[in-house]
């Protein structure tokens, strides 16, 4: 079975051979990387390549920059495998990575997603580290490989995938996703989403190196408060859009309250929360 592996460019030079390599040193061979250069301005064309001589792999350079979105798709309509793994091009895979992948798929797994071993700004890596530890404790307890039959009404509350490059899925259920999330740095938050009601499998093993670091994509588009609750908004839509209309209707807007004005009660003190915290009201009770 061929997995066709994704990976987007843009003036990560540095990381390009790293990322490459570790997919050339894979234990799984039947494999295509594809290439998408989205009009890089450093030295990535050259050394990408490099690597051509492997008829696995596929460069494909846009004219202009398209960004992350129109990038991704164009790279899945290129493949030619039924399953699509993503890598970034600042990340590596572990040596098996593919492989035991392919293994938790015969699970009758859609999407699958493993963990990950972050490097490099360790400062930010606590950070990240705090965050998922909280949501395994708050939301899902990731100690073992599984199914997450509850993932539609997870996501909508928090992203429990880490990043691209630690996710497999089938390649028609992508093709079938909207691209175009209001917020453009949280691409990937907004496709699990719409995958939310298909096979989800967490295999707990540490199979992709994770870079974390102030230049990465996730740290270059900021929304504010407003963009990111209609965001949150179509996440919690795409979950439920195969309901009953009235049903849908109903508990879009329900959804939209609670995410804009909700109630906090503290022993003695009520708070009323509107705009994700940005307007706060408290009323003391006698």
């Amino acid at each position: 079975m061929k997995i066709s592996i994704i990976m987007t460019s843009y003036n990560y030079a540095q990381y390009l051979d790293e990322a490459i390599n570790s997919i050339i040193n894979q234990t799984y061979k039947d494999w295509e990387l594809i290439i998408i250069d989205d009009a890089s301005s450093d030295n990535s064309i050259d050394i990408i390549k490099k690597y051509l001589s492997d008829n696995r792999i596929k460069l494909i350079i846009n004219d202009k920059n398209l960004g992350l979105a129109k990038s991704l798709r164009k790279g899945i309509e290129y493949a030619t495998g039924e399953w699509i793994a993503f890598l970034e091009s600042d990340d590596k895979f572990f040596p098996t990575s593919i492989e035991e992948k392919v293994k938790a798929i015969e699970t009758g797994a859609e999407l699958v997603f493993t963990g990950v071993e972050m490097f490099q700004d360790q400062n930010r890596i606590a950070l990240f580290q705090k965050y998922f530890d909280d949501v395994n404790k708050l939301f899902i307890n990731l100690d073992h490989s599984m199914f997450i039959e509850n993932f539609a009404n997870i996501i909508p509350k928090i992203n429990i995938i880490p990043t691209f490059s630690c996710v497999m899925t089938k390649k028609e259920l992508l093709l079938k996703c909207n691209f175009k999330p209001l917020c453009k740095a949280s691409l990937d938050y907004y496709l699990w989403a719409q995958l939310a009601d298909h096979k989800i499998y967490f295999l707990d093993k540490k199979l992709t190196f994770w870079r974390i670091h102030s230049d990465s994509y996730i740290n270059k588009d900021s929304q504010n408060w407003f963009i990111r609750y209609f965001f949150n908004v179509s996440l919690y839509y795409h979950t439920i859009k195969k309901k009953n209309p009235i049903i849908k209707a109903l508990l879009l807007l329900n959804y939209m309250r609670a995410r804009l004005i909700y109630l906090k009660i503290n022993k003695n003190i009520i708070k009323i929360n509107i705009g994700n915290n940005k307007f706060i009201y408290e009323i003391k009770l006698t």
